[in-house]
């Protein structure tokens, strides 16, 4: 009861809470029971109990010190936290983990600042490296090129890196003409062309491979640059700055899609933020677009997140937006057989995509590099290697 109640009476201060605005009435008849009412038929809400967000935290520790349980949290989880610093997280073992024990005996996370690329020497990875990015792929290489022990294991995963307009706020970048033209400037191969690292292929929707209608099919040919220009006068562009936000693992594209805009008359304005920054919603809001990335995994939940909590698409839909993705959202939660829940998902990426709500870019690739006598290792589909099922082969040196 405290869990969900701290989330949905606070939705302001968590993220999450749009997942409880269904819930009519809540009660607990015993200790270990929780009755839940709601409004109408959510097919989803079970998952929803499922998620990070809902995690049970203690009433009686969190009242007492909310601050010092998030910096040494206690979850289910293969790994129990031993410590947590500024430099690097110490994982061990939770031998009563209800999967088994992990093989692993300990876990070093090491957090490394945000800098750009190749000023920070990377530490002497001796048994698994693991990348998202050009800095970690190029010791990656290195490593791989002096030696026949390791081993390269390279995933695509389902990040997709987006450019969202800030449709609260006025500005040419509010006019759909203006936003199909900016599409068409974005050419997603010249930008993988020019940039290469781990972007992979151009972006039609969250997953690679995603079906286009039949009306969008048939502007997929590439507009000329007359076409795009007259696009723009169209809108009414005059020359206004757009400021244009994102983080500094895309910075490099940030500053490529300036560069394009810029070879057609559009300027943008970049503004690269911290991760506290990002937390900022006042400050944010006073951009007109954001660049950032979205891995969703193949988890349902997950696509409604992005279309329905404050940190992605929400807090940046005019009201008729808004409304058709609520009305969609309902639907879909309606829906009993997944089959049609996936599908009505599609035809709301279809219809944001269509709108030019948002421009879908590039697909990205994840780097693994471990050394042989490490067993096990895979990558999920967030990106991530599963640590509860490495183990080290003791016979491999």
């Amino acid at each position: 009861m405290f869990t969900l109640n701290r989330i949905r009476f606070q939705p302001d201060r968590f993220q999450g809470g749009w997942m409880f605005r269904g819930i009519d009435q809540m009660e607990a008849p015993d200790r270990k029971t929780v009755r839940i009412r709601l409004k109408e038929p959510n097919y989803l809400f079970l998952r929803y109990l499922c998620s990070i967000t809902t995690a049970i935290v203690p009433e009686d520790v969190v009242r007492r010190d909310e601050s010092g349980f998030a910096k040494a949290p206690v979850g289910t989880g293969p790994f129990q936290l031993v410590s947590h610093n500024e430099g690097k997280c110490v994982l061990e073992a939770f031998p009563a983990h209800f999967r088994g024990r992990a093989h692993l005996d300990r876990v070093e996370v090491l957090i490394l600042p945000q800098v750009e690329a190749g000023r920070l020497k990377e530490p002497d990875w001796t048994s698994l490296m693991m990348s998202h990015g050009e800095t970690s792929s190029a010791s990656r290489k290195a490593l791989l090129n002096g030696g026949e022990e390791w081993h390269n294991l390279e995933a695509q995963f389902t990040c997709c890196s987006l450019l969202v307009f800030n449709q609260k706020k006025s500005g040419p970048h509010n006019h759909p003409l203006f936003r199909e033209a900016l599409h068409h400037i974005l050419d997603r191969d010249a930008l993988i062309a020019e940039l290469g690292g781990d972007r992979i292929c151009s972006a039609r929707g969250f997953r690679p491979g995603a079906a286009l209608s039949e009306k969008e099919s048939a502007c997929l040919p590439k507009r000329s640059r007359s076409e795009i220009l007259a696009l723009l006068e169209r809108s009414g562009y005059r020359e206004e700055t757009l400021e244009l936000v994102t983080n500094s693992y895309l910075e490099a594209d940030a500053r490529w899609i300036r560069e394009r805009a810029a070879s057609f008359g559009v300027t943008l304005e970049i503004r690269i933020l911290s991760t506290a920054e990002w937390t900022d919603h006042a400050s944010l809001q006073q951009s007109d677009c954001q660049l950032y990335g979205v891995v969703l995994g193949g988890d349902e939940v997950r696509e409604l997140e992005v279309y329905l909590q404050n940190n992605y698409f929400s807090s940046l839909w005019d009201s008729r937006t808004a409304e058709v993705v609520e009305q969609e959202a309902a639907a879909i939660l309606r829906e009993a057989e997944e089959t049609e829940r996936r599908a009505r998902l599609a035809e709301l990426e279809q219809w944001i995509r269509q709108a030019h709500a948002v421009l879908f870019l590039v697909h990205k690739t994840t780097n693994t590099a471990f050394h042989q006598s490490v067993r096990g290792v895979g990558i999920n589909s967030y990106g991530w290697v599963d640590f509860h099922n490495i183990w080290f082969n003791p016979s491999v040196s």
